[in-house]
């Protein structure tokens, strides 16, 4: 109360007086109007009355127009709190004529507050009376470059927690924002998250600075976002920058660069899978004898071997002899064939593909050290190969798109693993480039009944990737088709999530936009239906925030289903184990024996 001014401190019982006497004067009219501003003051600290204007903005706007800050920052505080609860109020009477309630008297204030908190470090208040008064769009035009950033860091944490579309309302004001104050990769940041092409191509062309195209240009490949630049909106004149520009665009220095960094971070000595394990550090493990190899323990190296090399070009297990040791011509030009070798199965599977892993991006020097693979005798080889030939391409654009021609011809073998390999590869090579040739390619495979069931599973998670996020409508007929024709006994088989998960990839982060598919989910089969609905809704949703679905998501992870065996028929008595005394005890430890009385 120190802080409060004593006139005022004294004059709070006499509220009421002054409400009366300020009913009761006529003139001069300056004269009511100061005494407006001080009824509006003290009061705050009225309790609100519902369906009523508050008093403290009621007498607010009858009074005069003197610098609202000098009655303080808490006082501002109060009104654009109850400017927010008063627009409710008449949007609530008005109902569906909403649109034609008359606010101009508030937006008076607002233009005054909002302009109050931007120069007082308050961005986050003025950017919350905003969205309470659905007129963020005015934001854009009190932002300097001294409160640009705080501003659109809170508008980032808001969009976080809005429902659609609001939610890319206020990302379009922080764009917005970014592109006033000249802060162009900022920009393109929000653009990519918005995922819209034109504002994406709006922002490159804003952007005047070569160097700061090259950025922009790196982000957009990051982001699966490429722009064609040799035509169209964003068309480079000058050849030699455009050529640049393309290459950054393609990531096809993806690999140098990755390595290059290696090399100043001294981490370009490859790894071997006993380094991660660190066994000889665990006393008792030690092995007492020459090494056996095993499988399981062989597939557990394989796939250590894969992560900690990826990217590096070389390893310890795969291209350690160049080409040294052979065998019957299915040795790959720099790579140990005998590692393969000692896999079975699945595991010489994953042990070639392991080699896509380790040349990942390289496309010039991985594809020759991979191409032998692909003429092995083992089946189980050659579909590692097909999809070592995805993993080194994923994310990088090539003119000749040297992944779909090795691959495309293998969707279509008879092996049912070579044409998963081929099926995988494009689904890697192509992730999130929407290609409508691999779209051609698998679509016919979904839709074919007398396809194995593991190949169509793959078939459209690869097609999920490809178009993931964007709700292709031929890509989610072909699943949803799959899904209600097949006989039941195909929908037991463990794939078929997989045939879920590519549905659900197609939807990622479009929320409301499931919807439709999610009414048919619950029209399929029940075996698949219910695991169907979660997949589509945690895909939609992934990274939303939105409170309702984590909610429903925990509300499903705290229901136990009735199992049909623990229910027991009416009349009948419990059998034993079940219920009562006859209860099962196997949990329990055995009794101690009873020592021998003496």
């Amino acid at each position: 109360m120190t802080s409060v001014p004593k006139p005022l401190k004294f004059l709070r019982p006499h509220l009421q007086t002054l409400k009366d006497t300020f009913a009761k004067m006529k003139k001069p009219e300056e004269n009511k109007k100061l005494l407006a501003d001080i009824i509006s003051l003290l009061a705050m600290t009225d309790a609100p009355v519902e369906n009523v204007m508050p008093e403290s903005l009621k007498y607010r706007l009858l009074g005069s127009d003197e610098d609202i800050g000098t009655w303080g920052h808490e006082y501002v505080r109060n009104l654009a709190s109850e400017i927010g609860t008063e627009f409710h109020r008449r949007q609530e009477e008005a109902g569906t004529d909403s649109m034609q309630v008359d606010n101009e008297d508030l937006m008076g204030l607002i233009n005054v507050i909002v302009p109050f908190h931007m120069k007082h470090n308050a961005e986050p208040e003025a950017v919350d009376l905003l969205i309470e008064v659905e007129r963020l769009d005015i934001l854009a035009d009190h932002v300097t470059t001294a409160n640009h950033a705080r501003t659109c860091l809170y508008l980032f944490s808001c969009s976080s927690y809005l429902p659609e579309p609001e939610d890319a309302e206020v990302l379009k004001v922080a764009h917005a924002i970014f592109m006033k104050v000249e802060k162009y990769t900022e920009a393109m940041r929000v653009a990519c998250r918005l995922g819209v092409q034109e504002t994406m191509e709006q922002t490159f062309n804003a952007a005047d600075d070569k160097l700061v195209k090259r950025q922009m240009c790196y982000m957009l490949a990051r982001h699966g976002h490429p722009l064609k630049l040799d035509e169209g909106p964003c068309e480079v004149t000058d050849g030699d920058e455009l050529e640049e520009l393309q290459q950054i665009m393609s990531n096809s220095n993806l690999s140098a660069n990755y390595l290059t960094l290696a090399r100043d971070l001294d981490v370009m000595e490859a790894k071997l899978p006993e380094d991660i394990y660190k066994t000889h550090l665990i006393e008792g493990r030690a092995p007492s004898g020459a090494a056996v190899d095993s499988a399981r323990a062989n597939l557990a190296s394989t796939f250590v071997n894969a992560f900690v090399n990826a990217g590096f070009g070389q390893d310890k297990l795969l291209t350690t002899s160049e080409g040294a040791e052979g065998g019957e011509g299915d040795a790959g030009a720099g790579s140990n064939v005998s590692w393969i070798f000692k896999n079975k199965d699945h595991g010489k599977m994953s042990a070639a593909a392991s080699l896509g892993s380790i040349l990942l991006w390289d496309v010039d020097d991985g594809l020759p050290r991979v191409d032998n693979y692909l003429y092995s005798m083992e089946q189980q080889v050659v579909a590692g190969g097909l999809l070592a030939v995805g993993l080194i391409n994923v994310n990088v654009r090539n003119d000749c798109d040297p992944a779909y021609g090795l691959l495309y011809e293998s969707v279509n073998k008879e092996d049912s693993s070579v044409r998963i390999g081929a099926i995988m590869g494009l689904g890697l090579a192509y992730a999130g480039c929407q290609k409508e040739e691999v779209q051609e390619l698998l679509v016919p495979i979904i839709t074919d009944e007398s396809v194995p069931m593991d190949v169509v599973a793959f078939a459209a998670l690869s097609l999920g990737l490809v178009f993931v996020g964007t709700c292709h409508e031929e890509c989610v007929q072909a699943i949803v088709q799959a899904l209600m024709l097949r006989p039941e006994k195909d929908l037991e088989h463990p794939f078929t999530k997989f045939l879920c998960l590519g549905l659900g990839l197609l939807f990622l982060q479009r929320q409301a936009e499931v919807e439709a598919t999610l009414e048919v989910a619950k029209t399929l089969c029940p075996r698949v239906s219910e695991f169907l609905q979660v997949t589509l809704e945690v895909c939609a949703y992934a990274g939303s925030g939105n409170v309702l679905k984590v909610q429903a998501m925990l509300a499903r992870c705290g229901a136990h289903p009735d199992l049909d065996g623990d229910e027991t028929a009416e009349g009948e008595e419990p059998a034993a184990g079940e219920s009562g005394e006859g209860e099962s005890k196997e949990w329990l430890p055995p009794p101690p024996p009873i020592p021998p009385q003496k």
